[in-house]
């Protein structure tokens, strides 16, 4: 299905153990060894490991491909499959969880923590609509509903392969971006060319913590 995209969610992120990035590491191709190890916060680290894990599961399940991928970077670093130019994907993580959504088409995925409403940041980001749906809001609904906007903002610019820093204050089309919320979070997905009540989404949750043994993801390396 030409409109079909698939997201991978994993949220049990206090479930890891402490040693998870140590077991792990060293199972990623080198080029993405290198990218976890320059984050400093072992979150970080354990959220660069656990994507990847997603990708691979991702492109196994819809693809077929088995074992490492290289990536390639546009001028604004978005990553695309360096074998697979007509394969499309995306990676997000915040402090709450990961998600990594593989398509055929351009798409851009953001998961925001649900943060404490900040105006002099959204006076940084929103445009003049915006600004005035948020003062209109009340807290804690004036808090989550930056958030929706900031993720709408992410996955839009992705989608687009340009640096979110492009898309300030400009308000992403309802009509682009699909949203959805829990308690501590918000996941945004926007294509490029497709409408967001055109897309056909598939949820696949990870309930336990992944690893590279897990049959969850027995296809990684």
């Amino acid at each position: 299905m030409t409109n079909s995209v698939c997201i991978y969610l994993f949220d049990k992120v206090d479930t890891l153990g402490e040693h998870f990035v140590a077991e792990n590491i060293d199972r990623l191709p080198a080029f993405r060894k290198a990218r976890c190890m320059r984050y400093r916060r072992e979150a970080d680290k354990q959220a660069c490991i656990i994507a990847y894990m997603m990708l691979q599961k991702g492109l196994y399940d819809k693809y077929g491909i088995l074992g490492p991928v290289a990536f390639i970077y546009n001028c604004h670093e978005k990553p695309y499959l360096k074998d697979y130019p007509h394969i499309f994907f995306n990676l997000s993580h915040c402090e709450q969880g990961i998600v990594c959504a593989v398509a055929d088409f351009e798409i851009g995925i953001d998961i925001t923590d649900i943060h404490p409403y900040d105006p002099a940041i959204a006076d940084m980001v929103c445009g003049a609509g915006e600004l005035r749906l948020l003062a209109g809001a009340a807290d804690p609904a004036r808090a989550r509903l930056f958030c929706r906007m900031w993720a709408a903002k992410e996955s839009y610019a992705k989608a687009r392969g340009i640096s979110v820093a492009n898309v300030l204050k400009f308000e992403a089309p309802e009509s682009a971006v699909t949203l959805w919320e829990w308690e501590k979070y918000i996941v945004a997905l926007c294509s490029k060319n497709h409408r967001a009540d055109d897309l056909h989404v598939e949820w696949l949750n990870c309930t336990s913590p992944p690893s590279f043994e897990n049959s969850i993801f027995n296809i990684c390396v």
